[in-house]
């Protein structure tokens, strides 16, 4: 029997400066897609503690978190062929310190120029939160035309 329940997750857009915080996953549905640090949440954790630890988790680095983003509703589809639901909760910050290295399941972690992110393979919605998120902190960032990464086979 497919598993229709919506997991829980959160995420984090952080900036330093003029630039934005991304990772490359490492694992499918989005797998070689860049996108906002974030995870599952664990029993008992808050969406801001889950935003948090996957931070530190998947770059290596703490953040200020200066408030609530959004809460969005995502598909993706699984190599099974079943879809999955996940409700997450995006959060937005700035960097704190720590050193940044790709950790958990992230492939890569890497800070990117807002203006450069339009020739980056985003996962769906990333460009028009990180806009949100740098609207919200005062950050100049160019409208993005391009919002979303189709992924092959899989419907997001």
């Amino acid at each position: 029997m497919p598993d229709t329940r919506t997991r829980r997750g959160a995420s984090i857009a952080v900036f330093k400066g003029n630039s934005i915080l991304l990772i490359k996953r490492a694992k499918a549905p989005w797998l070689g897609l860049w996108s906002l640090p974030g995870g599952s949440l664990e029993r008992g954790e808050s969406a801001y503690e889950a935003a948090y630890r996957e931070l530190k988790e998947e770059t290596g680095i703490d953040a200020s978190v200066e408030g609530l983003l959004d809460t969005i509703e995502v598909t993706a589809g699984s190599n099974e062929g079943e879809a999955a639901r996940y409700s997450l909760e995006v959060f937005y910050g700035r960097y704190g310190e720590g050193s940044l290295r790709a950790g958990s399941d992230a492939a890569e972690a890497q800070w990117f120029d807002v203006a450069a992110l339009e020739k980056l393979n985003l996962t769906e919605g990333t460009a028009s939160l990180i806009g949100l998120a740098a609207a919200r902190l005062g950050v100049p960032s160019p409208s993005f035309r391009r919002q979303t990464t189709v992924l092959k086979g899989h419907e997001t």
